[in-house]
């Protein structure tokens, strides 16, 4: 499995990460010790979590599948969820010592906020906890998980401003169908040097070819689930559209003629994009670690970005290049 550095830190991450949410949830623990210990032969070394995944069973079971090869992993979680109570300091520091005890380690190597859509939450006081996090010793890296890119910009600007450690990594949720990312926050990450890290990248199953045109997926899947968010569609109705069902068969086809999987094509896709640093991919079955681990093996020459851009029509807009400054405006 390649390595990749995770924006412009030193921490080097393999290119396709152990996406976790399910642990705890649809996998118990002693799949998960079977899990864990397959990624590290694949190559796979970053592990992603959350305080809140499996209602702290994810990291429980981490913590206990890691036990004596501690140094072998990139271990990154998440706090501060507004379901949680939010990234306010007395929370952030409270999380962070719950996360360190079920994951039986005295250090974090990617410490991300959770979720920040509140635009009147003072940066201020979450920078500066983030900091004294680094400074204690108990965290390596910061990141930020769901921000939005003017959040993001602010967050570097504070720590500038005051020589706080800056955020080095950001998760936002990017796949063949989502790439609202690419108008924004992935021009302000390619800028600024922040690494990458898309979850959901096999939308739902969708681009796992787990559904096929017709068919409804079950209440309980991730594509069927009405859980969301809050007065929000399925998964599945926003994205299942006949337009992406023409778009799947065309890159199933792809795929195929490659001797590769649909879900491999997914995220080789997006590790060819900018900034892309690592790709949290889910698993729950022994099976998707090798195909994660080829996946993450494959790259695609820019011929074959092309014919893939066309089958999804990607990009929404055009990604940042080196600006012509002879050029006239319009």
């Amino acid at each position: 499995m390649p390595k990749r550095t995770l924006g412009q830190s030193g921490l080097e991450v393999s290119a396709v990460g152990l996406g976790t949410d399910a642990f705890g949830i649809s996998v118990d623990g002693p799949t998960v010790k079977k899990i864990i210990s397959a990624a590290i032969d694949h190559g796979i070394t970053l592990i992603d979590t959350a305080y809140m995944y499996g209602g702290g069973k994810s990291e429980e079971y981490i913590g206990n599948s890691i036990q004596g090869r501690r140094d072998d992993f990139v271990i990154a979680t998440k706090g501060g969820h507004p379901m949680d109570g939010g990234p306010a300091r007395s929370n952030l520091i409270k999380e962070l010592e719950v996360s360190l005890k079920r994951l039986k380690t005295d250090y974090i190597d990617l410490y991300q906020v959770h979720v920040l859509h509140d635009s009147r939450f003072p940066l201020e006081e979450m920078m500066q906890t983030l900091n004294d996090m680094v400074r204690s010793g108990k965290v390596r890296y910061l990141g930020l998980s769901n921000m939005y890119s003017w959040q993001l910009c602010r967050c570097n600007d504070l720590a500038e401003i005051h020589g706080w450690d800056k955020i080095i990594s950001v998760q936002p949720h990017y796949h063949m169908f989502e790439r609202e990312v690419e108008s924004d926050l992935s021009q302000y990450c390619q800028w600024a040097g922040v690494g990458m890290l898309p979850y959901f990248p096999l939308a739902g199953g969708l681009l796992a070819g787990r559904y096929t045109r017709g068919e409804e997926p079950a209440s309980d899947s991730r594509a069927g689930s009405d859980a969301w968010g809050a007065g929000m569609r399925r998964y599945f109705d926003h994205y299942g559209t006949e337009a992406t069902y023409d778009a799947i068969e065309a890159l199933a086809e792809f795929a195929r003629a490659r001797d590769h999987t649909l879900a491999q094509l997914a995220i080789a896709w997006l590790l060819h994009r900018p900034m892309l640093s690592s790709v949290i991919a889910g698993v729950s079955k022994l099976s998707q670690l090798a195909d994660n681990a080829t996946a993450g093996q494959w790259e695609l020459s820019q011929d074959e970005m092309n014919e893939i851009n066309s089958i999804i029509h990607a990009p929404r807009r055009p990604l940042p290049t080196s600006w012509d400054w002879t050029r006239k405006p319009l």
